[in-house]
């Protein structure tokens, strides 16, 4: 979710990493983006200028590729269908958009804008390098169209606003919700979800739960 006020630079240049790191295929990837209409265009041309920036290729062949294939032939079947279904219903390619030639499963890094609020895309788990932008007129509507969706693993809120930042993460319905930086973990803090993004909780002393049986066994002293 990224405001009007935000770092629209910092915002763009997270997404690199989070948003196409794996080739999408991260849970928590950061794949969804509402941005609010003010800044929209400026903050599509810096996430455009950073996906077409990635190199993409087969990891093996140099530490300056930063993206390779998809899992497999059916996933990238999957993948491809989410985007022509997403064409037809009207979105706009900013880049990428196809595939790419190479011993893989290639497609490449996108971003797709105009997207109507209630688009199949921005509602289902992709799991692809595939970006979308969605914009909002304000707070209200910018939180109430995040939770309105089955998912709810992790979000982030981007603006220089503290007030703002504290109050809009507490009303995301998710489970990790970060400000001003997208899928940085830590082993220290709980990782998990809610809604239909899983049970428990990984990471932390909140992941030993998972692994234990709590027992109460009562004493009556009179005896």
């Amino acid at each position: 979710m990224v405001f009007e006020d935000a770092d629209l630079k910092a915002a763009a240049s997270a997404l690199r990493v989070a948003g196409y790191w794996n080739s999408g295929q991260e849970c928590g990837a950061g794949c969804r983006v509402l941005v609010h209409e003010s800044v929209a265009d400026r903050f599509v041309e810096h996430l455009v200028r950073e996906a077409g920036d990635i190199v993409v290729g087969d990891p093996r062949a140099g530490e300056d590729v930063e993206m390779g294939s998809l899992v497999s032939k059916a996933h990238f079947d999957r993948v491809l269908a989410h985007l022509e279904r997403a064409v037809a219903k009207g979105a706009e390619v900013a880049v990428g958009g196809g595939t790419l030639e190479g011993p893989g499963y290639f497609i490449a890094p996108t971003v797709l804008t105009g997207l109507p609020a209630d688009a199949e895309i921005t509602r289902e788990e992709v799991f692809g390098p595939v970006v979308t932008v969605e914009t909002f007129t304000d707070e209200d509507e910018a939180v109430r169209r995040a939770n309105d969706v089955p998912f709810g693993l992790a979000a982030s809120v981007w603006t220089e606003n503290a007030r703002r930042s504290h109050s809009v993460a507490g009303r995301l319905d998710f489970g990790t919700v970060w400000v001003n930086s997208h899928l940085t973990l830590a082993n220290e803090v709980p990782w998990g979800g809610f809604k239909g993004s899983g049970y428990g909780r990984d990471l932390s002393l909140y992941a030993l739960d998972d692994y234990s049986r709590t027992k109460h066994v009562m004493h009556h002293h009179g005896r």
